[in-house]
């Protein structure tokens, strides 16, 4: 890809987040996809994710992930709408450039009896010469805590590449639903 492709391409993937996730679908496991339905995410073999609130001050390649990107993100987004229903971005900002993009995301979501929270999340990816993510990392800002203990009644920030997932799969089991 030259450049101008490269920059078209991650344009794609930062709206591919945002729309799966505005359409509610990531929790029915829903994708990423371009505008033509394929996946709009592929991820390089020695890909790595770091988030000082998801995985501790390390970085780990995202084949240690017990589950892949996708089937986490649809865990991640089920558990959440158990306690917010209508839990989607509210906002949503991203910078494209020729070796990856920036977004920067309002998440927002009421519960049941009308309380709304939410908090921001600013993601930094980084993709190689045939656009494939090299490098996916994730800040939130201190509004993040409180949400996720309402949400899954704990919060982090989580070590390694299992705390939090666990976390999520013990309040699906707690609402008798399947992940």
């Amino acid at each position: 890809m030259n450049l101008e492709e490269r920059i078209a391409h991650h344009r794609q993937m930062a709206e591919s987040y945002r729309n799966a996730y505005l359409r509610q679908g990531v929790k029915d496991g829903e994708q990423y996809t371009d505008d033509e339905g394929h996946e709009a995410w592929k991820f390089a073999a020695d890909a790595v994710y770091m988030s000082p609130y998801f995985t501790g001050d390390q970085e780990f390649l995202m084949s240690d992930f017990p589950t892949d990107t996708a089937n986490s993100a649809t865990l991640e987004a089920k558990v959440y709408s158990l306690t917010f229903p209508d839990w989607k971005p509210e906002s949503f900002k991203y910078w494209s450039a020729g070796d990856g993009f920036v977004m920067m995301t309002r998440w927002q979501g009421h519960t049941v009896d009308g309380t709304g929270m939410g908090f921001y999340s600013y993601s930094f990816v980084n993709t190689n010469e045939d656009g494939d993510v090299i490098r996916w990392e994730t800040h939130c800002n201190d509004e993040y805590s409180r949400f996720l203990e309402v949400a899954i009644g704990v919060s982090g920030p989580f070590q390694g590449t299992t705390e939090y997932l666990d976390a999520l799969h013990r309040r699906l089991d707690k609402a008798s639903v399947t992940a």
